[in-house]
């Protein structure tokens, strides 16, 4: 192939299916793109306040179709979904210290989020909204 206009459709042909699938593919927050790893013990007071935060109504509004959720027991030996790790393990993984842990992890797996402690539903909401960028109509104030 010495033909060289071959070598400059085939790749604007390359390019142009590149460009395509880029466009197609979902933004963050889009489709559940978005996964929350919750770091919890059973025994954790704070974890199921925070629980308590993740089962509210407006919260589960905002976080449904954008976010996919994982509980992570820091104590628990089942591998869990989509990580193929047991809790003990992900917890060195990510390096939680401390529970309740809240950690946003991007479609591409980089860290959007990271929330140690404990929060009110307004500061969660607040943070979960600007911070991780998800669009939703329950997060206008």
């Amino acid at each position: 192939m010495k033909n060289p206009v071959i070598w400059i459709l085939l790749f604007l042909l390359s390019f142009g299916l590149y460009l395509v699938s880029a466009w197609m593919t979902p933004a963050y927050g889009a489709s559940g793109n978005i996964k929350l790893m919750f770091f919890y013990r059973e025994d954790c007071k704070w974890c199921r306040m925070m629980d308590a935060v993740l089962d509210d109504p407006t919260i589960k509004k905002i976080l449904q179709g954008n976010v996919r959720i994982e509980k992570i027991n820091i104590y628990g030996t089942a591998k869990v979904d989509g990580e193929g790790l047991p809790g003990t393990e992900l917890k060195r993984k990510y390096g939680v210290f401390g529970i309740p842990t809240f950690i946003f992890i991007s479609a591409d797996n980089g860290q959007l989020l990271r929330i140690p402690g404990v929060l009110t539903k307004e500061d969660f909401k607040d943070l979960i909204c600007t911070r991780v960028g998800i669009k939703s109509a329950f997060c206008a104030k």
